[in-house]
């Protein structure tokens, strides 16, 4: 018996598009395999993001029309069927979840650390354009974090002085945060916060102008013997620069320029790249390092307009500035003088007896200015106008060479200002951060290097381009709300493209099953009211066992990856399901800690109660004892952007595991369970086993 197959992807799944590109959509489900067993046809097909329902349609003639074949039915991506004597076509229909649930999903996994039960129940009326236009305007936007766990005021009352203004005996207090309790601090905002594009973004600008607490403290030898005191004034640096971010991202119109700025004149960035010794004058050989990075990864691009000329021109324009101790009232004031204020009137002079902040310090005899840099080279033509066409840093257009004026004594801090100035709004800037914000926010299949001329560009071309257009032709120029407006409305942000196109980082993936399961049971939203909490403290062990991610700590200048394939690997998988079930068993019981489980990898003081979640959702008790209810509620709180049919495998499991005894063996019906929230009863310890299983699946760990 002859069989003919035919997979044609229903008309219903063409994106709208711009005249411009072309989104294209994923592959097509089709059918790629079909095997006969007795009297049954079997068609599997590929998975499709965001499928409904999967119909298989059939016709014995091509000239006749498709049917549903209504002998068969679907589970996960099989059919199975009635093998008849008559040969037949066979074409696999797709119905996609609704574009709004999708948007949504997208949405809360990109311009937030994933969605919340609240945030999921929002926007089934409201429209998902109204969270993205309060997230793009968070001064705009109440903030309540505060008031959700103890731990913040805690922590920030930590960091509430100088390192140097407490004796190093004290261990609490204004003065004396270490880094991890930044990390619990950050980790703990990324949690509750609810301006979570903010968060989003001070990750991004720490990952993308990157620092290391541990060169910071070891600079600091020079000046003190003590660790936990080097650890605490690395540690006010860090902070430091995410205050000063965090408050430029407040800004209506804050432009890349002075997001650079900031890095520039960071303490800890002086150090990071060695600036903070290198001397340009007197025909000294200025360090380079600072004057590669800020142009190969901090705004220009790896060999984007640059070559190794300009990187040593540039270095003599970074000479002179170190840091110094100032007062803690002239942090902001390079040419400051040192601080006299002393902790003991007895102690002497040296660094050890005095209180203050070190700061970004211009010492100007260091200072070796180079005349010009890019000297003679023009915008290439791949560009296009208005790129090549107008003028920079001189009257010639296209031209974007920089000349430095004669300067004299504190004027040649000038130099640098110069620079930072002239490199964020180069073109290439433009489009090396347009591409890094794409790979944050849309997919990872960005690239900088485009001809911006070809007649007919790709889609992420031409979103990369819509995007400098906006960086350009705002003024004042490099906005960076401009540009995040055009990726949010983009046809590639809002099309299945995007959708679960990127994996979630050990920092997202810790996040975000906390905020998956968090719900105030009691409405108050506050400490102890919480479904789902933790300490900020205990995320950081399971985010290094999961591939090497400590916050305010990365060795290599490049940031941690955007991309899946520095994450992902079967040991980090395996470390993000020995967490997730360890989060999921309850607090007390072996295997939710360290001192009991022995793994290193544990909850510690995270904790959850997805069985309190469960009765906000499902507060009769018939319907908690209803396995397929259950099993549907945390199946839309997980995956709340895929659609029915590629959860059909995970619905069957979860049922099928909520069904079955804790040993695995036997058959335990759900609905003879007594429903409670409390440890070690069976009832909960099933949930807590189904939720742990869900969040180990391959869905759970994409965005």
């Amino acid at each position: 018996m002859s069989v003919r197959i035919l997979s044609l992807l229903a008309v219903a799944l063409l994106l709208a598009t711009s005249a411009r590109s072309q989104v294209v959509p994923p592959a097509p489900p089709s059918i790629t395999n079909f095997t006969l067993n007795g009297s049954q046809r079997v068609l599997r097909c590929t998975p499709f993001p965001g499928a409904q329902s999967f119909k298989i349609f059939s016709t014995t003639d091509l000239r006749q029309s498709f049917t549903e074949d209504t002998s068969g039915a679907v589970s996960g991506f099989s059919w199975t069927g009635t093998n008849t004597s008559s040969a037949r076509f066979f074409r696999l229909d797709t119905t996609p979840l609704d574009s709004n649930a999708l948007v949504t999903a997208t949405v809360l996994n990109r311009l937030a650390y994933g969605p919340t039960p609240a945030l999921l129940d929002r926007f089934k009326t409201d429209a998902i354009d109204l969270y993205i236009a309060e997230q793009l305007a968070p001064e705009t936007v109440t903030e309540t974090v505060q008031n959700q766990h103890t731990n913040i005021a805690f922590f920030e009352s930590r960091f509430a002085a100088p390192a140097t203004a407490i004796p190093l005996s004290a261990t609490t207090g204004p003065g004396s945060a270490q880094v991890g309790d930044l990390r619990a601090w950050f980790a703990l905002r990324a949690v509750g916060a609810d301006r979570q594009l903010l968060e989003v973004l001070l990750q991004f600008l720490d990952n993308h102008f990157v620092t290391q607490h541990t060169k910071t403290m070891d600079y600091f030898q020079f000046a003190y013997g003590d660790f936990t005191l080097r650890n605490r004034i690395a540690t006010e640096l860090e902070l430091r620069d995410l205050n000063r971010w965090r408050a430029s991202l407040l800004n209506p119109t804050v432009t890349f320029k002075e997001l650079l700025t900031v890095s520039c004149e960071s303490p800890a960035m002086i150090v990071y790249l060695d600036t903070v010794s290198s001397r340009g004058d007197g025909g000294r050989v200025p360090n380079e390092n600072f004057s590669r990075e800020i142009m190969e990864l901090f705004s220009m691009g790896v060999d984007n307009g640059y070559d190794q000329t300009d990187i040593t021109d540039m270095s003599h324009a970074w000479g002179g500035w170190t840091v110094e101790m100032f007062p803690t009232n002239e942090v902001f004031n390079p040419f400051a003088a040192k601080t006299t204020t002393l902790l003991s009137p007895s102690g002497g002079g040296n660094y050890t007896n005095l209180v203050g902040s070190w700061a970004f310090y211009y010492r100007t005899g260091y200072h070796g200015t180079s005349r010009s840099v890019f000297t003679n080279k023009f915008v290439p033509a791949r560009f296009g106008a208005p790129w090549t066409t107008r003028t920079y840093a001189n009257a010639t257009p296209g031209s974007y060479q920089l000349t430095f004026p004669a300067r004299t004594g504190t004027n040649t801090i000038q130099d640098g200002y110069d620079i930072i100035a002239h490199l964020a709004d180069l073109p290439f800037t433009q489009e090396y951060m347009s591409v890094k914000l794409c790979r944050l926010l849309v997919h990872e299949d960005f690239a900088h290097g485009y001809d911006f001329t070809a007649p007919q560009l790709t889609p992420e071309a031409d979103l990369v381009r819509q995007c400098m257009m906006a960086w350009e032709t705002n003024m004042p120029r490099g906005q960076i709300r401009k540009v995040l407006d055009v990726i949010f409305k983009s046809d590639l942000f809002r099309s299945h493209t995007a959708a679960f196109a990127k994996v979630k980082t050990p920092l997202e993936y810790t996040v975000s099953a906390i905020r998956a399961l968090r719900v105030s049971t009691n409405g108050t939203g506050l400490h102890g009211s919480w479904s789902s909490d933790t300490d900020g403290t205990s995320l950081a062990t399971p985010m290094q066992r999961m591939g090497g991610m400590v916050l305010f700590d990365r060795a290599e200048p490049d940031g941690y990856p955007e991309s899946g394939a520095g994450w992902i690997s079967a040991g980090t998988l395996a470390e993000r399901v020995r967490w997730t079930q360890s989060l999921l068993i309850a607090s007390g019981q072996t295997g939710h800690n360290g001192s009991q489980s022995g793994t290193g990898n544990d909850a510690s003081n995270s904790a959850t109660s997805p069985v309190r979640l469960l009765f906000t959702r499902l507060p009769l008790l018939a319907d908690q004892q209803d396995a397929a209810k259950v099993a549907d509620v945390f199946l839309g709180l997980l995956f709340p952007g895929e659609g029915a049919a590629n959860l059909n495998l995970y619905r069957t499991a979860s049922i099928n595991f909520l069904n079955t005894s804790d040993d695995g063996l036997s058959a335990s019906p759900f609905s003879a369970l007594t429903p409670s929230a409390t440890a070690a009863n069976a009832y909960d310890t099933r949930v807590r086993g189904m939720v742990a299983m869900l969040m180990g699946m391959q869905r759970f760990q994409e965005q």
